[in-house]
């Protein structure tokens, strides 16, 4: 006589923000008979959260009420289920409040528009992305100040803004997002180290801009500072 079929039921929980350790730590005690494995994916951690068992309803019951205990503990930093990925969450945001977005790039050398770009249906919110890597193209498109660049140099907090705001007035769009940044290997200078990120949020009644120092290689900057950024308008879109 054969044993009882094994029912397991799994998910695929998608964070951003806190480093494994830190997700560990958040969801230590979480409950018996889940297994959860931690699938690093820079710069996310992915969750597979698996719940066996004997009896299908109880097994589905326990998987709900884990997941949903997962989901309260873990708040803002929870970004996606399954194949969803951090720009398309930000596309379904942006449709859902019927905004629009224009990016304006240096460090991030397209990347940011180019993640946006590649969900489908994306031209209903974006609508346009300007790479401005020298102060020339910085001054010319995106109309920042040669003084400002000049005082406080292409990667500042200053300059960011303006380039928020000067992408955002010359699309008339919902947000401006804009990055500079050293992305190195080289570059770098004991005021403004490689690494060094700024990451500027601007709309009618919001100049925001936030500082990042990043330790690691330069694709790994560049994908960094992308999904800083994007994760930066998907709070805003969520009132956080």
């Amino acid at each position: 006589m054969h044993g009882k079929k094994e029912i397991v039921r799994s998910a695929l929980l998608k964070v951003f923000g806190p480093t494994e350790a830190e997700v560990k730590e958040i969801l230590q005690g979480i409950g018996v008979g889940i297994e959860i494995a931690y699938l690093l994916s820079f710069p996310e951690i992915h969750l597979k959260v698996v719940v066996r068992g004997a009896n299908k309803e109880e097994v589905e019951e326990r998987h709900k009420r884990s997941e949903a205990e997962i989901a309260k503990r873990l708040g803002i930093y929870l970004f996606g289920r399954g194949d969803e990925v951090m720009e398309g969450v930000v596309g379904r945001l942006l449709r859902e409040k019927k905004a629009t977005i224009a990016v304006a790039e240096s460090c991030t050398g397209g990347l940011i528009a180019h993640r946006i770009t590649e969900i489908p249906g994306s031209s209903a919110y974006f609508l346009h992305g300007v790479v401005a890597y020298s102060n020339q193209a910085k001054e010319a498109l995106l109309g920042v100040p040669l003084a400002i660049l000049e005082r406080y140099g292409p990667v500042s907090k200053e300059v960011a803004e303006r380039m928020a705001t000067g992408v955002r007035e010359s699309s008339k769009a919902t947000i401006g997002l804009a990055t500079t940044g050293i992305a190195g290997p080289a570059g770098g200078t004991p005021a403004t180290p490689v690494g060094r990120v700024f990451v500027a949020l601007a709309t009618e009644a919001l100049r925001e801009v936030k500082q990042y120092d990043l330790c690691d290689d330069r694709h790994r900057i560049k994908l960094m500072a992308s999904e800083l950024a994007l994760d930066r308008v998907r709070r805003y879109l969520l009132g956080i």
